[in-house]
C-alpha cells in the first residue's frame, strides 16, 4: 500500500473510531443520568451497548498497533502518534482526527470512572439500608430487654414481672 493510501486509510479508520468514541460518551452520559436519578431499568441495555463499543474500539486499537508496528513504529500509543505524524504529511486531517479521538477517549474514561464511583456509592448506601433492615428483623425475632415495646406491639418478657406478655390491640 502506498504512503498516500495508508494515510487515507488511517484517516478513515480514525474518523470511524471518533464517531464510535463520541457515541460512547453519549451512552456514558445517559448512564450517568440514569444512575443519578436511580432509574435502573435502562442500565442493562446501556451496559450492553457500552461494552460492545468498548470492545470494538479495543479491537481497532490493536489493529492500529499492528499497522504501526508493520510500518516500523513502536507497538504502543507513542508509536501510533509518531505514525500519525508521518502520515499526516499526506493527509493533514489526521492531526485533528487523532487529537479528537484521544481527547474523546480521555473524556469517556473519566465519565466511566465517575459512573463507577456513583455505582459504588449507591451500593454502599444499599448495603447500609440492608444492614439496618436485617438488624431490625433479627431484633423482631429475638427481643431484648431494651425492646420494651417490640415491633409487634408486645412487651419483652424481661420487662414483665408476671410472665404473660400483653399485646397492644389496635382497632
Amino acid at each position: 500500500m502506498s504512503h498516500v493510501a495508508a494515510a487515507k486509510n488511517l484517516y478513515n479508520n480514525l474518523a470511524y473510531e471518533c464517531e464510535t468514541a463520541m457515541a460512547l460518551v453519549d451512552i456514558l452520559l445517559e448512564e450517568q443520568a440514569c444512575l443519578v436519578k436511580m432509574e435502573t431499568g435502562a442500565l442493562n441495555s446501556l451496559a450492553t451497548r457500552k461494552e460492545a463499543m468498548m470492545l470494538d474500539l479495543e479491537k481497532r486499537y490493536l489493529a492500529n498497533i499492528e499497522l504501526s508496528k508493520a510500518a516500523g513504529f513502536a507497538p504502543d500509543l507513542d508509536g501510533i502518534a509518531l505514525w500519525v505524524d508521518v502520515l499526516a504529511a499526506d493527509e493533514p486531517r489526521l492531526f485533528g482526527t487523532y487529537s479528537t479521538l484521544r481527547s474523546t477517549l480521555t473524556h469517556a474514561q473519566r465519565l466511566n470512572t465517575t459512573n463507577g464511583e456513583l455505582v459504588t456509592e449507591q451500593l454502599a448506601g444499599l448495603q447500609e439500608r440492608i444492614s439496618i433492615l436485617t438488624a431490625a428483623a433479627v431484633a423482631e425475632q429475638k427481643p431484648t430487654a431494651s425492646d420494651t415495646y417490640g415491633p409487634k406491639g408486645g412487651m419483652a418478657q424481661s420487662a414483665l414481672t408476671g410472665g404473660a406478655m400483653p399485646r397492644a390491640v389496635i382497632r
